[in-house]
């Protein structure tokens, strides 16, 4: 269930106060700079874990990858972790009351909803709930398996950051917003809209 009823219509004194598009000149560049933060960071925590588990001879391998297949297992991993990267997105979406709608452009898949106006700070939360799941879950999980499949974890771990740039990026313009901010979320961008009683500069 919604935490709080769902906001499909906007409001009648609220404009819109910015708009982000990844077409825009230069977005490039800060979701750049941010993917390769999040990639060095979970980077870091993922092989740092990694070698400190091969140092102690693995010995939570409780799940395990009959051998030969951790290769196919792997790779199957490393596919699939973008695709869960979205769906992770549409969870967030539908327990804030909207439904994702999922989709793929040229250039990344993409998680939206149709006639949906989130509140400031769900969409934090609809933006950061990839990274910070699956990032978690693949350094619990890495604990628990084969050294080798460890190793596939860890790259998944480093996959799902290099997807996290834009959400990064976004979720930075929208905390400058006050929380009575209405964003709607665009395939390649969002527009953020405020009452026009308040200050809206960021």
């Amino acid at each position: 269930m919604p935490v709080a009823e769902p906001v499909t219509t906007l409001p009648p004194d609220y404009r819109e106060v910015y708009h982000l598009s990844i077409k825009q000149p230069l977005v490039w560049l800060p979701v750049l700079l941010l993917t390769i933060v999040a990639v060095l960071i979970c980077g870091a925590l993922s092989f740092t874990l990694l070698a400190a588990y091969e140092a102690s001879g693995a010995p939570l391998a409780i799940v395990d990858v009959p051998e030969g297949a951790a290769s196919l297992v792997g790779m199957a991993l490393l596919l699939g972790v973008l695709p869960l990267h979205e769906w992770v997105h549409g969870q967030v979406i539908r327990r804030c009351g909207h439904r994702p709608r999922y989709g793929v452009t040229w250039y990344a898949l993409f998680t939206t909803a149709e006639n949906a106006y989130f509140r400031r700070d769900e969409y934090l939360r609809v933006l950061l709930a990839p990274l910070w799941a699956i990032t978690l879950v693949g350094l619990a999980l890495l604990w628990w398996t084969s050294v080798e499949m460890s190793q596939w974890i860890a790259l998944a771990v480093l996959v799902n950051a290099s997807g996290a740039g834009g959400d990064l990026w976004m979720a930075w313009v929208v905390r400058r917003f006050g929380p009575e901010a209405l964003v709607r979320d665009e395939k390649d961008g969002m527009r953020i809209f405020m009452p026009e009683r308040s200050s809206h500069s960021p």
